[in-house]
């Protein structure tokens, strides 16, 4: 093989796999950003057998805010955006062998900010803890994608109930 086709041959491989290289992005391992949502309003709305069943719908809407207040009155921190999101009951009174009751849901969550167009969404299955249809164990959800500051940033959601109508949502995400 002469130098030319060899040469040829080099740098038709060095493009090749050049468009494969990986960039690998690793999750901080404290949260880009903590909000507070104060629930709105929940409906469950039960569209099969009576109590948790397959396709059963909760949407909700939230306030949220950019830090719990100490008197866990939303009136005592200012509103900076807007949660909502909705599931559907994907697996009602599962049994996983360990003897207790599982609910999933496939979930979808908005999260807005009032003084931009910075959004976040997040979606993800969640094995759901809840009482009448509210959460009330830590979930853990794929981001999914962004608006404004937050194009290009997935990572991960992680939202804890805090007591009453509050929830700790901090955001792991990538840079």
């Amino acid at each position: 093989m002469n130098t030319i086709t060899r040469t040829a041959i080099a740098l038709l491989l060095g493009m090749v796999t050049a468009g494969c290289a990986t960039t690998s992005r690793t999750l901080p391992t404290e949260p880009t950003l903590t909000v507070y949502c104060h629930e709105g309003d929940l409906q469950r709305c039960d569209v099969a057998d009576t109590g948790p069943s397959l396709g059963d719908l909760t949407a909700w809407w939230a306030d949220v805010h950019g830090e719990l207040p100490a008197s866990r009155d939303p009136k005592d921190s200012p509103k900076i955006g807007i949660a909502s999101g909705f599931n559907i009951t994907t697996s009602a009174d599962h049994e996983l062998g360990d003897g207790q009751f599982h609910e999933f849901r496939v979930s979808n969550f908005n999260l807005r900010w009032f003084d931009s167009e910075d959004q976040l969404v997040w979606s993800g299955l969640h094995d759901y803890a809840s009482e009448g249809g509210r959460l009330i164990n830590e979930a853990r959800r794929p981001v999914i994608g962004g608006a404004g500051r937050f194009l290009d940033r997935p990572g991960v959601a992680v939202v804890t109930p805090e007591g009453g109508n509050w929830f700790r949502v901090d955001l792991y995400l990538l840079d």
